[in-house]
């Protein structure tokens, strides 16, 4: 855990280090923020829950029943993602199109995302190994101020690899070429005024110390983006990239490979 620990913080000292406008919103998240964590047997997100920056952190089972999901900023489903739809899809598809933030790994894309936002994403085929990044969206919220271009991604046995159904709806912000057709690694798609956020594999820290970062990095700014959806209003929490004259420390973190 201790480990865990120093990544975590490693990664919130880079981000305010190198964007000090993020001091804001993680300070607004640690004061006001409610983050809820649906337990899975595969992916074990309540594992680092305790070390992602927020007021209220909940984690429930997934044969639990849904408490009232109003006023999370951010749900977060382990794989496998075997809940009891029939009483999760409806406050799960409400949280959303309030503007929540939902984040899925691995096979909650065919026992969740599926079901419950059809015509969006859905398995086709598994894949195994570990690959090296390949950087689809720069400008996606979800990668602001991070490169992670070449840094492998461990992707676990059978892991589901993500087909695209809706085009027009879904962004494909990570993917890794070597991983053969089907190569999609983080892809994201609105959902009324919230947002679905869905990887490949496991996204609880990742086996090496550079994985491991990209990991806990994702995690800290899909808060960053709950918080900003829901709580921030109008008031930009957007990273600022400082122009290469006048920056006196690197606008982008790189990750090494």
């Amino acid at each position: 855990m201790d480990k865990v620990k120093s990544t975590f913080d490693k990664v919130i000292a880079d981000k305010i280090r190198a964007f000090p406008e993020k001091a804001r919103v993680i300070e607004k998240a640690k004061k006001d923020g409610r983050l809820l964590a649906i337990r899975g047997s595969m992916d074990y997100v309540e594992k680092v829950l305790p070390f992602c920056y927020a007021a209220e952190k909940v984690v429930v089972n997934s044969s639990d029943s849904p408490p009232d999901v109003n006023g999370f900023d951010a749900i977060f489903v382990g794989c496998p993602g075997r809940l009891r739809l029939k009483q999760w899809e409806a406050p799960l598809q409400t949280f959303v199109d309030r503007g929540g933030v939902l984040l899925t790994t691995d096979w909650s894309l065919k026992h969740v995302i599926e079901k419950v936002f059809p015509g969006t994403i859905r398995k086709r085929g598994t894949a195994s190994g570990t690959f090296p990044l390949r950087v689809r969206n720069p400008k996606h919220p979800l990668l602001e101020g991070v490169d992670c271009e070449n840094t492998p991604w461990v992707v676990e046995p059978a892991s589901h690899r993500i087909e695209i159904v809706g085009s027009n709806k879904v962004d494909v912000i990570l993917d890794a070429p070597a991983m053969g057709e089907r190569a999609n690694v983080l892809v994201s798609f609105p959902f009324g005024k919230g947002l679905v956020v869905h990887a490949i594999s496991h996204f609880h820290l990742q086996g090496s110390d550079k994985t491991g970062y990209v990991s806990a990095y994702l995690l800290t700014i899909v808060i960053d983006e709950a918080v900003h959806r829901n709580q921030m209003g109008q008031a930009s929490s957007r990273i600022r990239i400082i122009e290469p004259a006048t920056a006196q420390v690197p606008t982008r973190i790189r990750i090494l490979t």
